[in-house]
């Protein structure tokens, strides 16, 4: 009896211990392999449903949010680069509150601050005061210009409990540059043929490609409608924030019951969940720090990566925001802070936000990506040019002055 006892205990032991090693390894195997976590999530989800996939993402998040919030307690704010000398520097008065669409901020609360209307239109946007001085840096609410002209970026800490809580933000001159929408291999599904999905930027775009981004969620988690050139993958909701894409070039991001009136002129569409800021206002449902209806896990406790895309007041600047351990509370005042008169989240976890940066190829050759927007994002060179992506993806294009 003694020795079975002895045996079984030796049993547990070794399973204790495989766990014990396992775990960390996957960990740093999703986090090193791109595909690695995604292919896992969609194998379990597939075999299993959607709730043992949740629950391993809130207990996971969570752990590491609050790991995360120890071990940076006493650390300087998380910076993604340095700011070159003669950047224009950022206001230092308190800002200004904004209202959230239910209610009005009290005076003095930090709320972020919309772009000076005299300012709106310019290129490079004007510089903003960061939304919580507790948590800035020298960088923050600085406009630096980039390699392509008609691109700057910023950086905007908006968690004051979280100051490795950071967006990094590229603005986009939309009189330099087109943006565009293309269908995923696989993503999002819905009755199109194969051929409409191509997952890659056409070939006749790709000598003027500058940028790639990601697009929305999967067609399952939530049902956001999407359209491209007459066809329709996913079925529009009403209550969707809708990325508008015009045939006359220009771009309108709304809840769609506001824009599908004019659906007629639209190239294309893409929805996300619910505005995080519609004319210059914050949801009010993200009053709420831990909101479970951008893409939370079954608590709402998840501080994670997630993905932004807006516009400001005068349609001439598009921004993409990517930002490291945010919940959408926070993701919804970057926005704002920046000068997004309207915002919607895009994608969100490890594995699917990206911006990528292009080089031209050589002669005859496609292009191929030269850098990502912050440090540490894994890609490879051909990444959306001649490796088909299997979800739905933006890309930017320089746009040529008329002969």
């Amino acid at each position: 009896m003694a020795k079975k006892t002895s045996r079984w205990r030796r049993r547990g032991l070794y399973t204790l211990g495989a766990f014990t090693l396992a775990v960390p390894a996957l960990w740093m195997g999703i986090h090193e392999i791109p595909w690695l976590g995604p292919a896992l999530a969609d194998g379990v989800r597939a075999v299993f449903g959607p709730k043992p996939i949740a629950w391993a993402e809130d207990v996971t998040y969570g752990i590491q949010d609050r790991f995360d919030r120890w071990r940076y307690k006493d650390d300087a704010p998380k910076t993604f680069w340095d700011v070159p000398s003669g950047t224009p520097t950022a206001p230092t008065l308190p800002p200004a509150p904004v209202a959230s669409a239910a209610q009005p901020a009290a005076s003095g609360s930090g709320a972020p601050v919309a772009a000076p209307a005299a300012a709106v239109g310019a290129f490079p946007p004007p510089p903003f005061a960061p939304p919580f001085e507790g948590v800035s840096t020298p960088a923050d609410g600085r406009w630096i210009p980039m390699k392509e002209p008609g691109l700057a970026k910023a950086v905007v800490h908006p968690d004051p409990k979280r100051g490795f809580a950071a967006v990094a933000v590229v603005a986009m001159d939309l009189r330099r540059t087109t943006l565009h929408l293309v269908a995923g291999t696989s993503e999002p599904q819905g009755n199109v043929p194969q051929e409409h999905r191509p997952g890659l930027v056409p070939k006749d775009a790709a000598g003027d490609l500058i940028a790639a981004f990601n697009g929305g969620f999967k067609a399952m988690h939530g049902h956001y409608g999407m359209m491209l050139d007459g066809e329709t993958f996913v079925v529009p909701r009403d209550i969707a924030c809708t990325v508008g894409l015009y045939r006359d070039g220009a771009i309108k991001i709304g809840t769609w019951r506001d824009l599908k009136a004019g659906e007629a002129q639209m190239a294309g569409y893409r929805q996300t969940p619910p505005c995080l800021v519609e004319e210059g206002k914050i949801n009010s449902a993200l009053d709420l720090e831990y909101s479970k209806n951008w893409g939370a896990t079954v608590s709402g406790e998840t501080v994670i990566r997630r993905s932004a895309i807006g516009i400001d007041k005068a349609g001439t600047t598009l921004f993409y925001g990517f930002g490291e351990a945010v919940t959408a509370q926070a993701l919804g005042h970057a926005m704002a802070a920046i000068g997004a008169a309207s915002a919607a989240q895009l994608d969100v976890n490890y594995s699917y936000p990206r911006f990528l940066l292009y080089e031209p190829g050589d002669a005859g050759q496609a292009p191929h990506v030269d850098s990502a927007l912050i440090p540490g994002i894994k890609f490879t060179r051909g990444e959306y040019v001649t490796e088909p992506a299997p979800r739905d993806f933006f890309f930017v294009t320089r746009k040529h002055a008329a002969p």
